[in-house]
């Protein structure tokens, strides 16, 4: 076998059975993990970080997790959620949303600061700009405790904002090139101050 076993933690989705065991491939983590917190073999889990919900999609991923990672096996129709699921977002009604798209706390708190002020849009990485236009229009809505319209409002805000950023990364890029392009040319004309003058010193 090319990959030896490694020791993981295995925990189910409310974090109240926490077991050990050790797996060398994926298949082999989902098929102890089953065992050991009694999910039959022929129902379909999926595998996420405990951490913050990652699911381990294949082979060559779950190659890269380090020994003793916690992993949290999710049954059909479950679906991660942060330790103290009573955040103010009140965890069921999330759960109750088709989206396939895991939610960070961090992202959570960005979005309900949004609600309150719509400029810290500006404030956003690239990053998020882009998580929140790609989020299901339901999930958002629900997140913002407002209708879809102003979701789809505040999507549009943040779409347009990502173009703004990249024209103007585009800008500076040109200007840099063009900058570099004088500094590096003796024959670009010097319309800065003559400095002739303090030569006679």
């Amino acid at each position: 076998a090319m990959s030896e076993s490694r020791p993981f933690k295995i925990w189910n989705s409310d974090r109240s059975i926490k077991k050990g065991t050790v797996a060398a491939t994926l298949e082999d983590l989902l098929k102890k993990g089953r065992q050991l917190l009694g999910i039959p073999e022929s129902e379909p889990v999926s595998a996420v970080l405990e951490e913050d919900g990652t699911e381990i999609s294949d082979e060559d991923y779950f190659a890269f997790i380090r020994h003793n990672t916690t992993i949290m096996l999710l049954r059909t129709g479950q679906k991660w959620m942060p330790v103290g699921a009573d955040d103010p977002f009140g965890g069921d009604e999330v759960d109750n949303l088709d989206c396939n798209m895991e939610i960070s706390d961090r992202l959570k708190h960005l979005i309900a600061g949004l609600h309150k002020n719509i400029t810290r849009i500006i404030t956003l990485s690239n990053d998020d700009l882009q998580l929140i236009v790609e989020m299901d229009v339901a999930l958002l809505a629900h997140l913002l405790q407002d209708t879809e319209n102003f979701a789809k409002s505040i999507q549009e805000a943040c779409q347009r904002h990502l173009d703004e950023r990249t024209q103007t990364a585009e800008a500076m890029d040109l200007l840099r090139l063009y900058h570099t392009a004088r500094q590096s040319s003796p024959y670009v004309e010097d319309t800065g101050p003559k400095r002739q003058k303090h030569a006679h010193t």
